[in-house]
């Protein structure tokens, strides 16, 4: 997709700052947009990367690097050399995701011939030698397939996240997701910092709840948000928790003696109904 057309994408997902770089030929082109309110700098770029930093909550930090690497194996060596220069300038904190064109391993490819091996252990190096985890996907798996019959069909894993052992430590519930495509030989991956981050209303389903529009005349309810919110903790998702937590032990108390005391009306009714069918003369 040329530079000049992306801006279609930023409407439609209502992200209207970004830097795109025009696409070569059927070749892929780099591309980052993000929501207003979002703090991002661009620090360099070219036309197979894009190099940021991201300030988020308490004036802290994170490096990220949208990278495409040159679809010629030829070339492909002059693109890990750019990646190593790109991380003699960053700090702790670094991800780096993109259409790498590269696989880790023979697992990481279905089909076809396999890739040299030469091609496997230099990009292997990079990532070791730059310490980078590589960051599996929870769901999903391949991310390119080439869209033909099952005989001569390829899949591979050609798109990734790569992160600074800081990053895992910083972000510890961090998850990644294929998302298939009909439209394209590439799946979208999608990279979530709180991704595997463990849910009490999950552990606890009795305890769960979803919001209901009665509740608006239940002081208690509004008492409960009102505290939860009020609290001391800063960090937005762990109000968001403790909210859900506290709702769902009220409701629990407070409608479970309702829903007793309708069984047992409707029992009533049920047995008076049968009652008056004996009565009732044919």
């Amino acid at each position: 997709m040329k530079a000049n057309n992306f801006q279609r994408v930023r409407n439609r997902c209502r992200m209207q700052n970004g830097l795109d770089m025009s696409a070569e030929g059927r070749s892929g082109g780099p591309a980052l947009t993000w929501k207003e309110g979002v703090d991002v700098n661009i620090q360099n770029y070219s036309k197979y990367h894009i190099d940021a930093l991201v300030r988020y909550e308490n004036n802290k930090s994170v490096r990220f690097t949208g990278f495409y690497g040159d679809a010629n194996p030829s070339l492909r060596n002059s693109s890990w050399n750019m990646v190593r220069r790109i991380g003699g300038m960053v700090g702790k904190d670094w991800i780096v995701g993109g259409d790498f064109n590269a696989i880790l391993n023979d697992a990481e490819k279905e089909g076809g011939c396999r890739k040299a091996r030469s091609q496997i252990n230099e990009f292997k190096d990079l990532v070791d030698e730059l310490a980078l985890i590589n960051i599996k996907p929870d769901k999903g798996w391949f991310t390119w397939v080439n869209n033909r019959d099952r005989n001569t069909m390829i899949k591979e894993i050609l798109d990734r996240f790569l992160t600074s052992v800081p990053v895992t430590e910083n972000f510890p519930f961090l998850a990644t997701y294929v998302v298939r495509q009909t439209n394209s030989e590439h799946d979208v991956i999608v990279l979530d910092t709180w991704g595997c981050k463990p849910k009490m209303h999950n552990i606890y389903p009795r305890l769960s709840f979803k919001y209901d529009i009665c509740w608006v005349t239940e002081v208690e309810a509004k008492n409960i948000i009102k505290g939860t919110w009020q609290c001391n903790d800063n960090n937005f998702m762990d109000k968001l928790n403790n909210m859900c937590l506290s709702l769902g032990l009220w409701k629990r108390g407070h409608f479970n003696k309702m829903k007793k005391d309708i069984r047992r009306l409707e029992n009533k009714i049920e047995e008076s109904l049968n009652r008056l069918k004996e009565f009732t003369v044919p």
